[in-house]
Protein backbone atom coordinates (compact mmCIF):
# COMPACT_ATOMS: atom_id res chain seq x y z
CA UNK A 1 0.00 0.00 0.00
CA UNK A 2 1.21 3.73 -0.48
CA UNK A 3 2.90 5.21 2.39
CA UNK A 4 1.16 8.16 3.59
CA UNK A 5 2.87 11.16 5.24
CA UNK A 6 2.59 12.06 9.00
CA UNK A 7 1.94 15.47 10.50
CA UNK A 8 5.24 15.54 11.78
CA UNK A 9 6.84 14.38 8.55
CA UNK A 10 5.45 17.64 6.93
CA UNK A 11 6.15 19.56 9.41
CA UNK A 12 9.50 18.53 9.61
CA UNK A 13 10.48 18.82 5.88
CA UNK A 14 8.27 22.42 5.65
CA UNK A 15 10.26 24.04 8.65
CA UNK A 16 6.83 24.84 10.70
CA UNK A 17 5.40 23.42 13.86
CA UNK A 18 2.75 20.34 13.63
CA UNK A 19 0.16 22.79 14.80
CA UNK A 20 0.76 25.05 12.25
CA UNK A 21 0.33 22.01 9.62
CA UNK A 22 -2.87 20.76 11.25
CA UNK A 23 -4.38 24.73 11.24
CA UNK A 24 -3.44 24.80 7.37
CA UNK A 25 -4.78 21.09 6.47
CA UNK A 26 -8.29 22.30 8.62
CA UNK A 27 -8.70 25.88 6.45
CA UNK A 28 -7.67 27.77 9.71
CA UNK A 29 -6.58 31.40 8.92
CA UNK A 30 -3.67 32.92 10.42
CA UNK A 31 -1.03 31.29 8.32
CA UNK A 32 1.06 33.46 6.43
CA UNK A 33 0.95 33.45 2.31
CA UNK A 34 5.25 32.05 2.46
CA UNK A 35 4.45 29.31 4.89
CA UNK A 36 1.36 28.52 2.68
CA UNK A 37 3.28 28.11 -0.33
CA UNK A 38 5.49 26.24 2.08
CA UNK A 39 3.36 23.39 3.15
CA UNK A 40 1.61 23.14 -0.63
CA UNK A 41 5.05 22.63 -2.56
CA UNK A 42 5.65 19.76 0.42
CA UNK A 43 2.51 18.07 0.42
CA UNK A 44 2.49 18.13 -3.45
CA UNK A 45 5.99 16.45 -2.86
CA UNK A 46 5.21 14.02 -0.23
CA UNK A 47 1.45 13.09 -2.50
CA UNK A 48 -0.13 13.72 1.15
CA UNK A 49 -3.22 12.48 2.14
CA UNK A 50 -4.40 12.45 5.21
CA UNK A 51 -5.34 9.37 7.07
CA UNK A 52 -8.46 10.55 8.23
CA UNK A 53 -8.56 12.08 4.88
CA UNK A 54 -7.03 15.42 3.43
CA UNK A 55 -10.27 18.00 3.24
CA UNK A 56 -11.21 16.90 -0.52
CA UNK A 57 -10.69 18.98 -3.89
CA UNK A 58 -13.15 21.80 -4.09
CA UNK A 59 -15.09 22.21 -7.77
CA UNK A 60 -17.11 25.06 -9.14
CA UNK A 61 -19.57 23.56 -11.27
CA UNK A 62 -22.09 25.56 -13.41
CA UNK A 63 -25.88 24.06 -13.45
CA UNK A 64 -27.36 25.74 -16.38
CA UNK A 65 -31.25 25.30 -16.78
CA UNK A 66 -33.65 26.13 -19.46
CA UNK A 67 -36.41 28.66 -17.17
CA UNK A 68 -36.48 28.76 -13.28
CA UNK A 69 -40.18 29.92 -13.89
CA UNK A 70 -41.27 25.99 -14.55
CA UNK A 71 -41.89 24.29 -11.62
CA UNK A 72 -40.14 20.89 -12.79
CA UNK A 73 -36.90 22.65 -12.95
CA UNK A 74 -36.49 23.16 -9.45
CA UNK A 75 -37.08 20.01 -8.10
CA UNK A 76 -34.07 18.80 -10.33
CA UNK A 77 -31.86 21.66 -9.26
CA UNK A 78 -32.82 20.78 -5.39
CA UNK A 79 -31.78 16.95 -6.26
CA UNK A 80 -28.35 18.39 -7.10
CA UNK A 81 -28.17 20.64 -4.37
CA UNK A 82 -28.46 18.30 -2.23
CA UNK A 83 -25.33 16.32 -3.14
CA UNK A 84 -23.70 19.61 -3.62
CA UNK A 85 -23.74 20.48 -0.31
CA UNK A 86 -22.00 17.70 1.25
CA UNK A 87 -19.35 17.06 -1.90
CA UNK A 88 -17.78 20.30 -0.77
CA UNK A 89 -19.00 21.50 -5.22
CA UNK A 90 -19.87 25.24 -5.62
CA UNK A 91 -22.82 25.54 -8.25
CA UNK A 92 -23.01 28.09 -10.20
CA UNK A 93 -26.88 28.50 -11.33
CA UNK A 94 -27.64 30.03 -14.86
CA UNK A 95 -30.99 30.65 -16.63
CA UNK A 96 -31.31 30.51 -20.10
CA UNK A 97 -34.66 31.79 -20.07
CA UNK A 98 -35.78 29.19 -22.93
CA UNK A 99 -33.49 31.46 -25.34
CA UNK A 100 -30.51 29.79 -26.67
CA UNK A 101 -28.58 33.10 -27.51
CA UNK A 102 -28.57 33.42 -23.76
CA UNK A 103 -27.79 29.87 -23.14
CA UNK A 104 -24.29 30.53 -24.92
CA UNK A 105 -23.67 33.22 -23.20
CA UNK A 106 -24.41 31.43 -20.00
CA UNK A 107 -21.67 28.82 -21.01
CA UNK A 108 -19.81 31.46 -22.09
CA UNK A 109 -19.89 32.99 -18.72
CA UNK A 110 -19.09 29.29 -16.88
CA UNK A 111 -16.19 29.17 -19.36
CA UNK A 112 -15.13 32.60 -18.43
CA UNK A 113 -15.21 31.84 -14.04
CA UNK A 114 -13.42 28.70 -14.74
CA UNK A 115 -15.56 26.35 -13.76
CA UNK A 116 -14.52 22.89 -13.59
CA UNK A 117 -17.97 21.02 -15.10
CA UNK A 118 -21.31 21.56 -16.36
CA UNK A 119 -24.92 19.93 -15.85
CA UNK A 120 -26.58 20.84 -18.71
CA UNK A 121 -30.33 21.10 -19.56
CA UNK A 122 -30.98 22.04 -22.93
CA UNK A 123 -33.18 24.92 -23.56
CA UNK A 124 -33.81 23.91 -27.22
CA UNK A 125 -31.55 22.81 -30.20
CA UNK A 126 -27.61 21.83 -29.73
CA UNK A 127 -26.02 25.26 -29.93
CA UNK A 128 -21.83 26.39 -31.07
CA UNK A 129 -20.84 26.51 -27.22
CA UNK A 130 -21.97 23.03 -26.13
CA UNK A 131 -20.48 21.72 -29.09
CA UNK A 132 -17.17 23.46 -28.77
CA UNK A 133 -16.75 22.55 -24.72
CA UNK A 134 -18.00 18.85 -25.88
CA UNK A 135 -15.27 18.59 -28.93
CA UNK A 136 -12.79 20.17 -25.83
CA UNK A 137 -13.70 16.86 -23.86
CA UNK A 138 -14.92 19.81 -21.19
CA UNK A 139 -17.10 17.38 -18.14
CA UNK A 140 -20.46 17.84 -19.14
CA UNK A 141 -23.38 15.86 -17.75
CA UNK A 142 -26.86 16.02 -19.70
CA UNK A 143 -29.75 16.36 -17.37
CA UNK A 144 -33.32 15.78 -18.70
CA UNK A 145 -33.13 16.74 -22.07
CA UNK A 146 -29.99 15.39 -24.27
CA UNK A 147 -29.50 17.28 -27.67
CA UNK A 148 -28.60 16.16 -31.17
CA UNK A 149 -24.52 15.99 -30.23
CA UNK A 150 -22.17 12.92 -29.44
CA UNK A 151 -22.48 13.46 -25.62
CA UNK A 152 -20.45 10.61 -23.33
CA UNK A 153 -22.98 11.33 -19.99
CA UNK A 154 -26.48 11.82 -19.44
CA UNK A 155 -28.91 11.28 -16.77
CA UNK A 156 -33.03 11.02 -18.08
CA UNK A 157 -36.12 9.63 -17.19
CA UNK A 158 -37.64 7.41 -19.57
CA UNK A 159 -40.06 9.66 -21.40
CA UNK A 160 -41.81 7.02 -23.84
CA UNK A 161 -42.46 4.67 -21.10
CA UNK A 162 -44.48 7.20 -19.06
CA UNK A 163 -46.28 8.72 -22.02
CA UNK A 164 -46.98 4.88 -23.02
CA UNK A 165 -48.57 3.93 -19.36
CA UNK A 166 -50.41 7.53 -19.25
CA UNK A 167 -52.00 6.67 -22.82
CA UNK A 168 -53.14 3.41 -21.93
CA UNK A 169 -54.37 4.15 -18.78
CA UNK A 170 -56.87 6.24 -20.57
CA UNK A 171 -57.03 3.83 -23.22
CA UNK A 172 -58.32 1.52 -20.14
CA UNK A 173 -60.97 3.60 -19.35
CA UNK A 174 -62.55 4.03 -22.56
CA UNK A 175 -61.39 6.47 -24.17
CA UNK A 176 -60.10 6.58 -27.66
CA UNK A 177 -60.55 10.11 -28.81
CA UNK A 178 -57.51 11.20 -27.06
CA UNK A 179 -55.70 14.60 -27.53
CA UNK A 180 -52.27 14.94 -27.31
CA UNK A 181 -50.59 18.37 -25.92
CA UNK A 182 -47.36 18.22 -26.72
CA UNK A 183 -44.37 19.94 -26.08
CA UNK A 184 -41.63 21.74 -27.91
CA UNK A 185 -40.84 18.98 -30.93
CA UNK A 186 -37.06 19.99 -31.07
CA UNK A 187 -36.68 18.52 -27.80
CA UNK A 188 -36.16 14.83 -27.48
CA UNK A 189 -38.20 14.83 -24.07
CA UNK A 190 -41.42 15.47 -26.52
CA UNK A 191 -39.66 13.13 -28.96
CA UNK A 192 -39.95 10.08 -26.56
CA UNK A 193 -43.34 11.03 -24.95
CA UNK A 194 -45.06 11.16 -28.80
CA UNK A 195 -43.47 7.62 -29.16
CA UNK A 196 -44.95 6.17 -26.22
CA UNK A 197 -48.40 8.40 -26.80
CA UNK A 198 -48.07 6.60 -30.11
CA UNK A 199 -46.81 2.86 -29.00
CA UNK A 200 -50.03 3.32 -26.79
CA UNK A 201 -52.78 3.88 -29.27
CA UNK A 202 -50.86 1.34 -31.94
CA UNK A 203 -51.11 -1.47 -29.28
CA UNK A 204 -54.78 -1.21 -29.02
CA UNK A 205 -55.41 -0.96 -32.90
CA UNK A 206 -56.34 3.22 -32.35
CA UNK A 207 -55.18 5.29 -35.67
CA UNK A 208 -52.91 7.98 -35.31
CA UNK A 209 -55.30 11.26 -35.77
CA UNK A 210 -53.00 14.06 -36.42
CA UNK A 211 -56.32 16.78 -36.08
CA UNK A 212 -56.01 15.48 -32.00
CA UNK A 213 -52.08 16.49 -32.10
CA UNK A 214 -51.82 20.34 -31.18
CA UNK A 215 -48.30 22.30 -29.40
CA UNK A 216 -47.89 24.16 -26.60
CA UNK A 217 -44.48 24.16 -26.53
CA UNK A 218 -44.36 23.23 -22.56
CA UNK A 219 -45.56 26.16 -22.04
CA UNK A 220 -48.93 27.42 -19.75
CA UNK A 221 -49.93 30.15 -22.10
CA UNK A 222 -48.82 28.54 -25.37
CA UNK A 223 -50.88 25.54 -23.81
CA UNK A 224 -54.34 27.70 -22.85
CA UNK A 225 -53.75 29.30 -26.11
CA UNK A 226 -54.14 26.56 -28.66
CA UNK A 227 -56.40 24.64 -26.42
CA UNK A 228 -58.88 28.13 -27.01
CA UNK A 229 -58.09 27.40 -31.16
CA UNK A 230 -58.80 23.92 -30.70
CA UNK A 231 -62.15 24.08 -28.85
CA UNK A 232 -63.35 26.85 -31.10
CA UNK A 233 -63.38 23.77 -33.44
CA UNK A 234 -65.51 20.42 -34.37
CA UNK A 235 -62.56 17.51 -33.76
CA UNK A 236 -64.54 15.10 -31.12
CA UNK A 237 -62.18 14.04 -28.00
CA UNK A 238 -62.96 12.77 -24.66
CA UNK A 239 -59.34 13.04 -22.94
CA UNK A 240 -56.12 15.20 -23.18
CA UNK A 241 -52.62 13.80 -22.26
CA UNK A 242 -50.42 16.48 -21.80
CA UNK A 243 -46.56 16.42 -21.97
CA UNK A 244 -45.92 18.35 -19.12
CA UNK A 245 -48.14 19.48 -16.13
CA UNK A 246 -47.96 22.95 -16.77
CA UNK A 247 -49.68 22.54 -20.14
CA UNK A 248 -51.76 20.17 -18.56
CA UNK A 249 -52.94 23.34 -16.05
CA UNK A 250 -53.29 25.56 -19.73
CA UNK A 251 -55.49 23.19 -21.20
CA UNK A 252 -57.64 23.13 -17.83
CA UNK A 253 -58.47 26.42 -17.93
CA UNK A 254 -59.93 26.37 -21.44
CA UNK A 255 -61.79 23.92 -20.74
CA UNK A 256 -62.98 25.74 -17.71
CA UNK A 257 -63.96 28.99 -20.13
CA UNK A 258 -65.69 26.61 -21.90
CA UNK A 259 -67.84 24.89 -19.51
CA UNK A 260 -66.03 21.52 -19.87
CA UNK A 261 -65.65 19.92 -16.73
CA UNK A 262 -62.84 17.76 -15.76
CA UNK A 263 -63.23 15.11 -15.01
CA UNK A 264 -66.88 14.64 -16.05
CA UNK A 265 -66.66 16.05 -19.66
CA UNK A 266 -62.83 15.84 -20.30
CA UNK A 267 -60.22 13.57 -18.86
CA UNK A 268 -56.36 14.58 -18.66
CA UNK A 269 -53.17 13.38 -17.46
CA UNK A 270 -49.94 15.22 -17.00
CA UNK A 271 -46.65 14.63 -17.36
CA UNK A 272 -43.86 15.55 -13.69
CA UNK A 273 -45.98 15.65 -11.04
CA UNK A 274 -44.87 19.09 -10.28
CA UNK A 275 -46.11 20.53 -6.68
CA UNK A 276 -49.27 22.23 -7.72
CA UNK A 277 -49.90 18.57 -9.39
CA UNK A 278 -51.37 17.43 -6.53
CA UNK A 279 -53.51 20.78 -5.13
CA UNK A 280 -55.82 20.23 -8.12
CA UNK A 281 -55.70 16.43 -8.58
CA UNK A 282 -54.03 15.92 -11.48
CA UNK A 283 -53.51 12.68 -12.61
CA UNK A 284 -49.91 12.65 -14.45
CA UNK A 285 -46.74 11.07 -14.51
CA UNK A 286 -44.11 11.82 -12.12
CA UNK A 287 -40.81 12.13 -12.74
CA UNK A 288 -38.06 11.28 -10.23
CA UNK A 289 -36.50 14.91 -10.28
CA UNK A 290 -34.83 14.74 -7.22
CA UNK A 291 -33.14 11.39 -8.24
CA UNK A 292 -32.22 12.80 -11.09
CA UNK A 293 -30.29 15.82 -9.91
CA UNK A 294 -28.37 13.35 -7.37
CA UNK A 295 -27.39 11.35 -9.93
CA UNK A 296 -26.39 14.16 -12.65
CA UNK A 297 -23.79 15.92 -9.62
CA UNK A 298 -22.73 12.48 -8.73
CA UNK A 299 -21.89 11.28 -12.18
CA UNK A 300 -20.09 15.03 -12.37
CA UNK A 301 -17.95 14.78 -9.30
CA UNK A 302 -16.79 11.16 -10.06
CA UNK A 303 -15.79 12.60 -13.29
CA UNK A 304 -13.90 15.30 -12.06
CA UNK A 305 -12.06 13.08 -9.55
CA UNK A 306 -11.14 10.72 -12.43
CA UNK A 307 -13.45 7.70 -11.09
CA UNK A 308 -15.70 7.68 -13.88
CA UNK A 309 -13.99 7.77 -17.38
CA UNK A 310 -16.44 5.56 -19.58
CA UNK A 311 -19.68 6.90 -21.39
CA UNK A 312 -22.44 6.36 -18.90
CA UNK A 313 -26.45 7.19 -19.05
CA UNK A 314 -28.12 6.62 -16.73
CA UNK A 315 -32.41 6.48 -17.22
CA UNK A 316 -34.79 6.07 -14.42
CA UNK A 317 -38.20 4.85 -14.84
CA UNK A 318 -41.32 7.30 -14.39
CA UNK A 319 -44.53 6.31 -12.18
CA UNK A 320 -48.25 6.96 -12.76
CA UNK A 321 -49.96 8.48 -10.36
CA UNK A 322 -53.40 8.58 -10.68
CA UNK A 323 -55.73 11.44 -8.55
CA UNK A 324 -58.73 12.61 -9.77
CA UNK A 325 -58.49 14.10 -13.46
CA UNK A 326 -59.97 10.76 -14.84
CA UNK A 327 -63.04 9.11 -15.52
CA UNK A 328 -63.77 5.73 -16.73
CA UNK A 329 -66.14 5.73 -19.75
CA UNK A 330 -66.48 2.41 -20.16
CA UNK A 331 -69.71 1.76 -19.30
CA UNK A 332 -70.14 -1.15 -17.22
CA UNK A 333 -66.17 -1.66 -17.00
CA UNK A 334 -64.75 -1.95 -14.09
CA UNK A 335 -62.05 1.04 -13.12
CA UNK A 336 -58.32 -0.06 -14.41
CA UNK A 337 -54.98 0.82 -13.77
Amino acid sequence: MEKRATLQEIARNAGVSIATVSRYINGSSGISPEIRVRLEEVIRGMQYRKNMRLKKKSYVCGLVIPNVLNPFFPLLIKGVESVSKIENCSLVLYDSEDNVEIEEKNLERLKKIGADGLIFIASGESNLKVNELIEGNFPIVFLDRIIKSEIRWSVTSDNIEGAYQAVKYLINMGHKRILHLAGSANLNTELERFEGYKKALLEASIPLDSSLIISGGYHFESALEEMRKFLRGKTQFTSIFAANDVMALGAMLALKEKNLRVPQDVSIIGYDDIPFASLVGLTTVAQPAFEMGRNAIYMLINILEGKLTNSQHIVLRPSLVIRETCKNISYGVSHTR
